[in-house]
C-alpha cells in the first residue's frame, strides 16, 4: 500500500467533513479539488483535468484546480449546477506554520444558502425549503438566508396544496426526510432536494435549536408549539445552516407564520398558462406580466412586487387598504415623483444587512448601508403630507430612529469610496483613530524618505538611471544597470543579478524597509481589527434595519403601481361581494402596450347566477385565449391592490384561478397531450370551489371527437352544477352552445368575424350569441396553406356537413341519409326542453325517456338471445317487450 503525504492526509480528513460537497482545497494562490470532485470541476468549469500523487492503492489522484482570486467567477457555475461547495481556507500564515499549515473549512455553500451577491439575482428570493409530514399534516418553511425572511405554514396533506405552495416561492433546494415517502415528494417535483437524516426533523431537537436561536417566548408567542410539522421543518433548516457553517444569523430574528387560505392560490400551471413570471415560449422574463410591471427603483422593491404576485390576497380590506394608497399616488402626480426619486439608487438594504450579520458585508457594502439609511429622512418628510392609511403607516416604519447612531458611525469612520476588500487599505478615515494615524504617517514618512534616498544616490553617484524598487522576495533594492557597475559605491550589498542589471542593498536601506513594513503590516492589521468592529456594530441593528427594508420594498411597489396605472389608464377596481367580475372595456395589459393602440378591449360580465358559465365559440386567432387571460389577469392585478386595464371594473375576489389553456407534451414523464389536459383537469374538478374562476380552452380536442365532446359536456355540467364557480369555456364543439338553453347559469358569446367573400376579418371583439363556424380552412390560408390544398379542403368539408349524422339524444326515430358516415365530427339535435321534475343532468333526457344504457341493455339482451330455441309465441312477447321499453314515455 503506497503511503500518501501528510498534506493528502489533511486533504481527505477535510472531505470526511463536509461529505458530498466538492472540497475546494485551498493551497497558496489556489483551490484545489481531488478524485472525484476533480473530475466534476473539471467538466462543470471546463478546466484542465491532470493528476498528481498517488492513493492508498497506489492510484494517481485526478487533480483540478482555479486560482484563488477567480473563485467568485467559478463558484456561481458550480453552485448552479446543483453542487453543494465546500471551501476550505488556510487559516495561518505560511510563513510562520511550523509544518503543515492549518486549514478549515469555513463554509459549504449549496443552492439555497447563497449569500454571495454575485451569485444572486438582485430581483428575487432565493429560497430554502423545508417539508416534514406527520399524521396527515405537512409542515413547510421557506428561508431567504440571504434577506433573513423565514415564513412557516402547516396544513393538511390533500388537495395539491403542497404543489401549489412550491411552485409559488419555486425553492433552490428542497430539505426532506430521508424516510419522506413517496407521494410528498412527486409533489415536490422540480425543486433540487436534499435528503437529511430523520433525526434533524426530531421535535423535540427542533424545539431546542428555535429556542436558542430566537428565544423560546418568542417561538411560543408564534404559534409553533401548536404546528408540530412547522416546527420540525424550521429545525430542519438551522441544523442545515449549521452543517453550512453559518452561525452569525442574527438577521433571521423572525419565523412569520401564515396560513395559504389568508391569499389567492396559484399553482404551476395556472402560473405558468398566465405568464405571470415567465413566458411560455422560453420560460424568460420578457412578456411576462413581472416584467411588465417592475419599475421599481430598488432590488427589495422588485422582491416584494414578486411575493405580491405570488401571495395575492383574499381580504377585501387588505387589498382597500392598498387601493387607497395607490389611488392616493395616481393622483398625485408630484408625490409619486418625489418618491421615485428618493427612492432611487437606494441599494439592497435587505441583503446587506444580511450579509452584515453574517460577518461577509465588505467595506463598499457598509458604505452602501449609510446611504440607504440616510435616504429615509426624507422618504419620511415626503410621506408627511400623505392621507392614505397605509401611506401613513410606512412612514412610522422608516423613522430613522437608532439607525441614525450607526449612519453616523460608517460615516465617521468608513471612507467615502472605500475598497472592496478588507486587506487592500484605504477603508479607515484619517482622523478615526490615533494609532492607526500615526502608523499612516510613519509609512508616508518611510516612503518619503526612501523616495529622496533615491534622489540622493543618484546624485552622488552620478548614476542616473538608479533606481529603489521593491517586491516581495527581497523587498526594497537598488537597481542599477550593467553600464553602469563601475560606479556603484563599495558599501552596497550585491543581492541579485539579472541579465541586464544588478540589485542591491544598504544596511541603511534594510532597517528603513523594516520599519516601513511593520508600520504597513500592523496598519493593516488595526484597519481590519476597526472595520470589523464596526460591523459588528451594525450588525447588532439589523432587526432595525430589516424593517426599514421592509417598509421601502412595499413603497416602493406601491409606487410602481401607481406608475403603471396613470401611464396605462388603469382604473380602480370596486370590490364586490356577489360573486361579480364585471369590466367595461377590459384589455391584456402586456398585449395592449406591445400593441401600441391596436389593441381592441372587450366587456366581461361574469357572477353567480345567470352568467357563471360563459360558452366562447369562435375561430382560432381571433383571440379567445386572450379574451381569458386578461380577466384573470385582471383579477390577479385586483387582489394585489393594483388599478386593472379598464374602463370600468367591479371585482368579487376569488380564491383561486384554474386555467387548462393550451398543449403540450411531457414525453420525458410518458405524458402525452391528453394525458396531461385530464390531468389538469382532474385537479380542477376535485378542487374549484363556488369561489373559484375556471378558464378552460379546447377541452377535449386530444382525443377523438365523440371522446372530447362527451368529456366537454359532462365537464360543463359538473362546473355547472356541482362546482358552482365562475367559468369561462372556450370551444369549437358547437354543440356545447345547446347548454344555455337548458342550464340556467350558461350563456355564449363568439368571437365577432367579418366576411368578406372567401376571406375573414377577425373583429376580435366578444358578443353575446354563438356560432356553428370555426373558420378552420380560413386560417389555414392565411397561414400559407397551398391553394390547391384549400381549395379541396372546402370541398371536402360540404361533403362531410351533407353526409354527417349523429343522433345521441333524438326524441323520436329520425331517418338516417344515405351515403358515406364521418364518424369524427358531430351534429346534434336540438335537445328538448328540460321537462318538469327531470334530472338536473343537462336537460339529455326528459322524464321517462330511454337512457343509452337501456338500449345497451336491449341490444345486449337481444345478442345473447338463442335464437333456435325460441317458440314463434316467446319470440313476440321478447320483442313487444323490447318495443314497449324503447318507447316508454315517448307520447
Amino acid at each position: 500500500m503506497a503511503k500518501i503525504s501528510p498534506l493528502m492526509d489533511q486533504y481527505f480528513g477535510m472531505k470526511e467533513q463536509c461529505g458530498d460537497a466538492v472540497l475546494l482545497f485551498r493551497m497558496g494562490d489556489f483551490y484545489e479539488t481531488f478524485g472525484a470532485d476533480a473530475e466534476i470541476t473539471a467538466r462543470v468549469l471546463k478546466i484542465t483535468l491532470t493528476s498528481r500523487q498517488k492513493d492508498k492503492e497506489g492510484n494517481r489522484i485526478p487533480l483540478a484546480g482555479i486560482p484563488h482570486h477567480a473563485l467568485d467567477a467559478y463558484l456561481p457555475k458550480l453552485v448552479g449546477a446543483g453542487y453543494k461547495v465546500a471551501i476550505c481556507e488556510q487559516v495561518e500564515d505560511p510563513k510562520k506554520a511550523k509544518g503543515l499549515v492549518k486549514r478549515e473549512i469555513i463554509r459549504v455553500i449549496t443552492p439555497g444558502t447563497i449569500i454571495e451577491p454575485s451569485m444572486l439575482e438582485e430581483g428575487s428570493n432565493n429560497y430554502l425549503a423545508s417539508v416534514f409530514e406527520e399524521d396527515g399534516r405537512i409542515g413547510l418553511t421557506f428561508l431567504d438566508v440571504s434577506t433573513g425572511e423565514f415564513l412557516a405554514t402547516e396544513f393538511s396533506a390533500d388537495g395539491g396544496k403542497l404543489s401549489a405552495e412550491i411552485a409559488k416561492f419555486r425553492p433552490s433546494e428542497c430539505l426532506v426526510a430521508r424516510s419522506a415517502d413517496s407521494p410528498l415528494i412527486g409533489e415536490l417535483s422540480g425543486a433540487l432536494l436534499q435528503r437529511l437524516e430523520d433525526a434533524d426533523f426530531d421535535l423535540e431537537g427542533a424545539r431546542t435549536r428555535l429556542a436558542d436561536h430566537f428565544g423560546r417566548e418568542r417561538v411560543d408567542r408564534w404559534g409553533l408549539p401548536g404546528l408540530p410539522a412547522a416546527a420540525r421543518a424550521c429545525g430542519a433548516v438551522l441544523s442545515y445552516l449549521q452543517s453550512a457553517r453559518l452561525s452569525a444569523l442574527d438577521h433571521i430574528a423572525e419565523v412569520r407564520i401564515y396560513s395559504p387560505e389568508d391569499f389567492m392560490v396559484l399553482d404551476d400551471t395556472t402560473l405558468r398558462n398566465l405568464e405571470i413570471f415567465r413566458n411560455i415560449r422560453d420560460r424568460s422574463k420578457r412578456g411576462s406580466l413581472v416584467e411588465f410591471l417592475d419599475e421599481t427603483s430598488t432590488p427589495g422593491g422588485s422582491r416584494t412586487l414578486r411575493k405580491w404576485l405570488q401571495m395575492p390576497l383574499l381580504s377585501p380590506e387588505d387589498i382597500e387598504s392598498r387601493l387607497d394608497a395607490v389611488e392616493e399616488l395616481v393622483g398625485d402626480a408630484m408625490l409619486r415623483a418625489d418618491l421615485r426619486e428618493a427612492l432611487k439608487g437606494g441599494g439592497d438594504l435587505e441583503r446587506v444587512v444580511a450579509r452584515t450579520s453574517c460577518g461577509t458585508a465588505s467595506p463598499k457594502d457598509l458604505a452602501a448601508l449609510k446611504g440607504s439609511i440616510e435616504r429615509l429622512p426624507r422618504v419620511v418628510e415626503i410621506l408627511k403630507g400623505a392621507r392614505a392609511e397605509m401611506l401613513q403607516g410606512l412612514r412610522g416604519r422608516l423613522e430613522i430612529g437608532p439607525l441614525r447612531e450607526v449612519a453616523d458611525l460608517i460615516g465617521r469612520a468608513v471612507a467615502d469610496d472605500p475598497p472592496s476588500a478588507i486587506r487592500e487599505g484605504g477603508i479607515i478615515r484619517d482622523g478615526y483613530d490615533p494609532e492607526l494615524d500615526e502608523l499612516r504617517s510613519m509609512l508616508r514618512e518611510g516612503r518619503g524618505w526612501i523616495a529622496r534616498m533615491e534622489r540622493q544616490e543618484r546624485n552622488r553617484t552620478g548614476i542616473k538611471s538608479l533606481r529603489v524598487g521593491y517586491n516581495n522576495v527581497f523587498g526594497y533594492y537598488i537597481e542599477v544597470t550593467k553600464a553602469n557597475l563601475s560606479a556603484v559605491p563599495p558599501e552596497y550589498i550585491r543581492k541579485q543579478t539579472l541579465a541586464g542589471a544588478e540589485r542591491f542593498i544598504t544596511p541603511e536601506l534594510k532597517e528603513m524597509e523594516s520599519r516601513v513594513l511593520s508600520a504597513q503590516e500592523r496598519s493593516a492589521s488595526l484597519e481590519e481589527e476597526i472595520f470589523l468592529s464596526v460591523r459588528r456594530e451594525a450588525a447588532a441593528r439589523s432587526r432595525e434595519i430589516q424593517e426599514r427594508a421592509a417598509a421601502l420594498g412595499e413603497l416602493d411597489v406601491l409606487v410602481t403601481l401607481a406608475a403603471v396605472a396613470a401611464d396605462g389608464e388603469f382604473v380602480r377596481p370596486k370590490l364586490n361581494d356577489q360573486g361579480e367580475i364585471s369590466m367595461r372595456a377590459s384589455r391584456h395589459p402586456i398585449l395592449e402596450r406591445a400593441m401600441r393602440g391596436g389593441f381592441v378591449p372587450n366587456d366581461v360580465h361574469l357572477d353567480g347566477r345567470g352568467n357563471r358559465f360563459l360558452i366562447l365559440t369562435g375561430p382560432n386567432m381571433a383571440g379567445k385565449s386572450t379574451y381569458m387571460r386578461q380577466i384573470a389577469l385582471a383579477v390577479v392585478l385586483a387582489q394585489i391592490g393594483s388599478f386593472v386595464p379598464a374602463a370600468f371594473a367591479s371585482i368579487s375576489p376569488v380564491d383561486r384561478i384554474f386555467t387548462r389553456v393550451g398543449a403540450y407534451d411531457d414525453l420525458s414523464a410518458g405524458q402525452s397531450t391528453f394525458m396531461i389536459e385530464m390531468t389538469e383537469l382532474a385537479k380542477i374538478l376535485g378542487s374549484a370551489t363556488s369561489k373559484s374562476l375556471i378558464l378552460l380552452d379546447e377541452i377535449g380536442r386530444g382525443t377523438s371527437t365523440f371522446d372530447g365532446l362527451a368529456i366537454a359536456w359532462s365537464v360543463t355540467e359538473h362546473i355547472h352544477n356541482r362546482v358552482r364557480g365562475k367559468a369561462v369555456f372556450a370551444t369549437h364543439y358547437h354543440q356545447l352552445t345547446q347548454l344555455a338553453g337548458v342550464l340556467p347559469g350558461v350563456k355564449n358569446y363568439n368571437m365577432a368575424v367579418k366576411e368578406e367573400g372567401d376571406s375573414v376579418v377577425f373583429l376580435r371583439t366578444v358578443v353575446p350569441g354563438a356560432t356553428d363556424r370555426s373558420y378552420g380552412i380560413h386560417v389555414a390560408k392565411l397561414a400559407g396553406v397551398p391553394e390547391e390544398v384549400v381549395a379541396r379542403s372546402k370541398e371536402i368539408l360540404r361533403e362531410i356537413e351533407r353526409e354527417a349524422v349523429i343522433e345521441p339524444l333524438a326524441s323520436g326515430p329520425r331517418p338516417r341519409k344515405g351515403g358515406t358516415r364521418y364518424t369524427q365530427l358531430i351534429f346534434f339535435d336540438e335537445p328538448r326542453p328540460p321537462v318538469e321534475g327531470a334530472d338536473d343532468n343537462g336537460g339529455f333526457m326528459g322524464e321517462g325517456s330511454t337512457s343509452y344504457d337501456d338500449k345497451g341493455e336491449i341490444l345486449e339482451e337481444i345478442m345473447a338471445l338463442e335464437i333456435d330455441g325460441l317458440t314463434p309465441l316467446e319470440a313476440l312477447n321478447k320483442l313487444s317487450d323490447y318495443k314497449r321499453r324503447l318507447h316508454t314515455g315517448d307520447d
